[in-house]
């Protein structure tokens, strides 16, 4: 007989016959992505169903009980003759069912289950997030703790190969001051922890916001990229010491000596000089 895989999800399930018929008529045989938003439906239609079967089963009872009648020798009337000559129609109604609707329970069973799982996924995606987000703000008030005036001017002189400017050091100051909130009132509190709250996170998402006249926060988590990339919160930290790269030394080309005797010109003497004795040097003439 024809038959399908009814495919949702993780999941298939077989249906032949007139569960596969009826299967044909329904909206998600075309389009099973919407399948897990069904799981609800599905399970509605379900009790649709069984409800429709309790009724034709009360129906064939009272067909069966009209045909015993008319054994009996009673005259039906049209009505009940009409009733009794649906009797056909009602079995064939009740076997599609019983035949469907194992299957399309087995079907909102998987589906059911599905939707447990993409919901705990989806919760424990939210915690991480959630989690990710208060680390973030926890540690960004600890660095900032750790922005004391012994370290910034360090870093205006250098410290671990990075320098700043006043500029970037007066970042640091402004950030710190608007995410500290030890001074404010405490009928403030609210609001200041809000603000405190608003600026951290802008800080944490880098957005292309300004903090403060002419600075962005995605500036400042550039500057912190920095900050730490040189480690400058560690103060344990030793920089490594880079050891001299080896200089290759050049062979030297070695001179070939030529024997004696070989190829070599006689060497003239070099002409003698000649003498000039003081009587023969003129009185205009230097000596040097």
């Amino acid at each position: 007989s024809s038959g399908i895989n009814a495919e949702y999800g993780e999941y298939t399930v077989k249906l032949t016959g007139r569960a596969f018929e009826t299967f044909l008529r329904m909206p998600s045989a075309t389009n099973p992505a919407k399948g897990l938003e069904m799981a609800e439906g599905l399970d509605r239609f379900s009790q649709v169903v069984e409800k429709k079967m309790r009724n034709l089963e009360k129906r064939k009872t009272k067909i069966l009980d009209l045909l015993q009648q008319k054994k009996g020798g009673k005259e039906l009337n049209s009505d009940q003759l009409t009733s009794v000559a649906s009797l056909s129609y009602v079995d064939a109604n009740l076997e599609q069912l019983r035949e469907f609707l194992p299957q399309f329970k087995a079907i909102s069973n998987e589906m059911e289950k599905t939707k447990k799982k993409v919901k705990r996924r989806e919760e424990t995606k939210r915690n991480e997030a959630e989690n990710k987000r208060v680390k973030g703000i926890l540690s960004t008030i600890h660095y900032l703790s750790k922005l004391s005036q012994e370290l910034k001017e360090q870093l205006l002189t250098g410290l671990n190969g990075l320098t700043l400017t006043e500029t970037e050091v007066t970042m640091l100051d402004t950030f710190y001051t608007l995410t500290d909130s030890s001074g404010a009132k405490f009928a403030d509190i609210d609001s200041s922890i809000e603000s405190v709250s608003g600026h951290i996170l802008g800080f944490l998402e880098r957005k292309d916001k300004e903090m403060c006249e002419g600075v962005k926060y995605s500036d400042l988590a550039e500057l912190f990229d920095r900050l730490h990339e040189h480690h400058v919160f560690d103060p344990d930290y030793v920089a490594p010491v880079l050891e001299p790269e080896p200089v290759e030394e050049t062979p030297e080309e070695e001179v070939e000596e030529q024997p004696v005797g070989e190829d070599m010109s006689p060497v003239e003497p070099a002409a003698e000089e000649p003498v000039v004795s003081a009587e023969e040097v003129s009185p205009d003439q230097n000596v040097c």
